[in-house]
């Protein structure tokens, strides 16, 4: 994607967070072979709350220590597969999370992780396999579903994606995220008048992110408003910001008129 897309932010994928437990403080027993164990399990915590508390760096390399003792730990090997995708290193995720496949096959978030890792590789088809084996094992996984149907997005299959948002609203009726895609997924098909009442309804709730303005000020754009989308803008951006923005709109507009896909770029 062309860097002038810089500026249209997108939210499109939820991790499901780890249950947590209050780490133990470590003794000078747990140095002991009958406590490696414990230790192991402790380093094992410490690794998920560093991670729940967005320090992926730190959390990797405590996955790493637990795995350098373990190698065969799902636990392990899922979070630090999901470290590695959030700090970009999608080859090195999808390393460890195939291992982690491997070792428990049916295993929904770490099927639903690697879909987010291919997908993070622009290789949409291979996630759509994951996301559907996961979904299999777990139809109510948040994050496979959300994925699938970003993945049929950036395929352009927007009725595909948008019979997948509206399954999973079914389950997950007030999802800001299922909501947003699902509006920009209208969009895409052409039915603006419908993704604005969406999203002019999510930017309403108090605790709507700048994401979902985002995604209003983009649909406004697409049917060729300007001035709401400028409008829309100005909550979050400087005036420089805005004008690329409308720049980026109207190229996408020109696009949808001429009936070429621009799913890869919305939702990139």
């Amino acid at each position: 994607m062309s860097n002038s897309f810089k500026h249209i932010r997108r939210i499109f994928l939820i991790t499901a967070m780890l249950g947590l437990t209050a780490c133990a403080v470590p003794t000078e027993q747990e140095n002991s072979p009958e406590r490696a164990p414990q230790a192991e399990s402790d380093t094992l915590r410490l690794a998920q709350a560093t991670a729940k508390s967005g320090d992926h760096a730190n959390a990797a390399r405590l996955f790493e220590k637990v795995l350098s003792t373990d190698a065969d730990s799902v636990a392990a090997l899922k979070g630090a597969g999901d470290a590695y995708s959030r700090m970009g290193q999608q080859s090195r995720a999808e390393t460890v999370l195939v291992r982690a496949h491997e070792l428990d096959p049916n295993n929904d978030e770490v099927l639903a992780l690697l879909g987010r890792v291919f997908l993070a590789q622009d290789r949409s088809k291979e996630a759509v396999k994951y996301y559907d084996k996961a979904l299999r094992a777990n139809r109510s996984n948040i994050s496979a579903i959300t994925g699938k149907g970003v993945a049929l997005d950036t395929m352009s299959q927007h009725l595909k994606a948008q019979k997948v948002y509206q399954e999973g609203l079914s389950t997950y009726p007030t999802n800001f995220v299922l909501r947003s895609n699902y509006a920009l997924s209208v969009a895409l098909s052409g039915n603006f008048n419908k993704a604005i009442s969406i999203l002019q309804e999510l930017v309403r709730d108090p605790n709507a992110a700048p994401h979902v303005r985002d995604n209003l000020a983009l649909v406004y754009g697409l049917a060729g408003q300007e001035t709401e989308a400028r409008a829309t803008l100005s909550l979050d951006m400087s005036a420089e910001e805005i004008e690329e923005n409308i720049t980026v709109y109207r190229a996408l507009r020109r696009m949808m008129q001429e009936s070429q896909p621009i799913g890869s770029l919305v939702f990139a």
